[in-house]
């Protein structure tokens, strides 16, 4: 990717920005949410302009609250959706009614920690060359086989992104919380299964760097059964066919380039196992659950052009 695009400049002052949540079901920490947003100290010369929400299919009671909620706080604007239509839809209303140069995009369940947000605005507004942002992701020490592999699993992830931050190769972010500069923002097809891979792509496509932020640290949700996980990931691993079929290029991931750059793969593997070694041994249940997930999700790929939209929610409290 040639570097000459754009040049580096210093964080323009008084730079607006917008931050958008797509709520859905119980949004069981949305109150959580609206209450860290409303309290962050945001970087000095960068101006929160509005927050909307998109409620889609919510819990009368939470809906309830909301509605309350946007009532009495100047900035907060509700959108609603008596009927979950997909993420990407969600996203596309908040497209269609954000201002500013950037636009934070964080899900409903996602917990991010005091001063994340600050952090991914400052990486963003520092450099032009730069137009997409992604937070890291925690989960925490679940117990049994299940927590095991998705301590391994996300250790993997975030070793494989901070690596591709080297020599600008990252075209790929998780969309639990990220920012994305205006002109690299393009709407996304209703079909959309993983809305972070898409607008990350479409942006390094466009010429920008997409970054990967260690220091913002976002708390998920996640799968409490080994079942749930595998449906997870099947419809994860569907999304990255399907955004290497709309664009000619899969995200890089560790999983995808063991094709093209596997001893790159393999020491991302090793470094993620080296810093907590107990997970090794989940590495076997690991590559077999991924391997039916891959099968499956190529299955899906082959018989059906619109599939997993909207999405099965999983989380810990499945």
């Amino acid at each position: 990717m040639s570097q000459s695009l754009f040049a580096p400049e210093p964080r323009l002052l008084g730079a607006e920005f917008s931050i958008g949540i797509c709520a859905a079901d119980h949004a069981s920490n949305l109150k959580e949410l609206l209450t860290i947003v409303e309290t962050e100290p945001y970087p000095e010369g960068l101006v929160l302009n509005e927050v909307v929400i998109v409620a889609s299919g919510l819990d009368i009671q939470v809906l309830e609250f909301v509605r309350a909620f946007t009532d009495s706080h100047e900035g907060f604007v509700l959108i609603e959706e008596p009927i979950r239509q997909g993420k990407a839809e969600a996203i596309n209303r908040i497209i269609d009614s954000y201002t500013g140069q950037f636009l934070v995009l964080v899900n409903s369940d996602a917990h991010p920690e005091r001063g994340a947000i600050s952090k991914l605005l400052t990486t963003i507004s520092n450099d032009r060359h730069v137009g997409m942002v992604s937070a890291s992701p925690l989960v925490g020490d679940g117990a049994g086989v299940t927590g095991a592999v998705l301590q391994l699993m996300w250790g993997v992830h975030n070793e494989c992104l901070l690596t591709l931050n080297e020599g600008d190769k990252n075209n790929h972010c998780c969309d639990e919380l990220i920012i994305i500069r205006s002109e690299a923002l393009r709407k996304l097809p209703k079909d959309t299964v993983n809305d972070g891979a898409f607008l990350a792509g479409a942006a390094y496509r466009a010429g920008y760097s997409i970054r990967f932020c260690g220091e913002a640290r976002v708390r998920i949700d996640v799968p409490g059964r080994f079942c749930d996980l595998l449906a997870q990931r099947r419809r994860i691993l569907y999304g990255h066919l399907q955004i290497l079929r709309s664009m000619g290029k899969s995200p890089r991931t560790t999983e995808s380039m063991l094709f093209n750059t596997p001893q790159l793969s393999f020491s991302i593997l090793l470094r993620t196992i080296a810093k907590n070694p107990r997970l090794g041994l989940a590495l076997p249940i690991a590559v077999i659950g991924e391997v039916f997930a891959i099968a499956l999700a190529i299955s899906d790929n082959l018989t059906a052009t619109r599939k997993h939209v909207p999405w099965a929610r999983v989380g810990s409290q499945a």
